[in-house]
């Protein structure tokens, strides 16, 4: 959990104590079962958050929220307890048999910890569909039942997306088509499409933190003889300006012949179009060759979402790029 948790800002401390331990500046309530919702802004009027929460046995109340930036967030509760504001607080989670994530929470009031989940979309899925979150802290180990949380966090993700004016995401589980593939995030945009079809041309990789902060990346995953990754939204460049910034980052680390050349792919009978940029080096310094395809595509925020796939082999970067772009497709004129 290290990798995928980092705690919450402290120059937000004061605004997410207001928004989960009782506050007034909410703008829309909402309850799904046992869970009751509220999206909530500063006093200036800017969006903070959407959160929702549940009471528990023991006085413990847990919460989820989505951050104005959309960052998934847990809050563990309990107005007996007295924590020091600003400390850290080592938590371990786990949902239902699923893998420990153990990190860091922060101590946002005396009686509330937080800790925000990056680009966890695997997290956010258990917690959708499993039936335990088991969580131990240093105040004690808590079972929460997750009655509800498929429909709930549904609810807190329409809550964001309203909020945002973003488009929501399709939910976990659910058929992706048409154009709502290009509302989910990175990980979960990549994670759809490659596992479209049964079969083994992409193989998602075991989630090693080292190697997604090395790569910056949301999802990581395996094709014969290359790599291929998902990175985050960026800002949405001119087709020119893509390949320039990557050929000035790329030619600096290449020690042989270096190439860069972009186009764009139009989707027949999709009006969605892709930027693309191919960057070649004959020597990366060891007398390998790589080939890198970055592919942009739109997402309905606005920005783009960036696909890479690396190989030796040019012509396996190039394959998996346009077998990714072949999925894609199928989806978005699926209906």
């Amino acid at each position: 959990m290290t990798s995928a948790i980092r705690r919450v800002a402290k120059m937000l401390v004061a605004a997410a104590i207001v928004t989960v331990v009782g506050a007034t500046s909410a703008q829309a309530a909402f309850e799904s079962g046992p869970w009751k919702g509220n999206a909530y802004a500063r006093q200036d009027g800017v969006f903070e958050r959407c959160v929702i929460t549940t009471d528990h046995p023991n006085a413990m109340r847990l919460g989820f929220a989505i951050s104005a930036g959309g960052v998934f967030e847990i809050w563990l509760m309990n107005k007996g307890w007295a924590l020091q504001p600003g400390q850290p607080q080592q938590v371990t989670l786990w949902v239902d048999n699923g893998g420990k994530r153990t990190g860091n929470f922060e101590n946002v009031s005396s009686e509330a910890m937080a800790a925000q989940f990056v680009s966890d979309q695997q997290l956010v899925d258990a917690l959708k569909r499993g039936n335990v979150l088991h969580v131990t802290t240093p105040t004690g180990s808590y079972d929460f039942k997750l009655t509800g949380t498929f429909k709930a966090i549904g609810e807190l993700e329409k809550c964001w997306a309203q909020s945002t004016g973003r488009a929501p995401a399709a939910s976990a589980g659910r058929p992706v088509t048409g154009m709502d593939l290009l509302s989910l995030p990175p990980r979960e945009f990549a994670g759809r499409v490659i596992t479209s079809q049964r079969d083994s041309f992409f193989k998602i990789a075991d989630e090693n933190p080292e190697a997604m902060r090395r790569w910056n990346a949301a999802l990581i995953w395996m094709m014969e003889g290359g790599l291929g990754m998902a990175s985050g939204e960026s800002t949405n460049p001119t087709l020119a300006a893509l390949r320039d910034n990557l050929a000035q980052q790329k030619q600096q680390s290449c020690k042989g012949e270096f190439s860069a050349s972009a186009n764009t792919v139009d989707m027949a009978g999709v009006a969605v179009q892709v930027k693309r940029v191919e960057v070649r080096c004959s020597d990366i310094g060891d007398g390998t060759s790589v080939t890198e395809v970055f592919s942009f595509y739109p997402h309905l925020s606005g920005q783009l979402l960036v696909i890479l796939h690396v190989a030796n082999d040019p012509a396996v970067a190039v394959r998996a790029d346009a077998e990714f772009v072949k999925r894609a497709r199928a989806i978005l004129l699926a209906r």
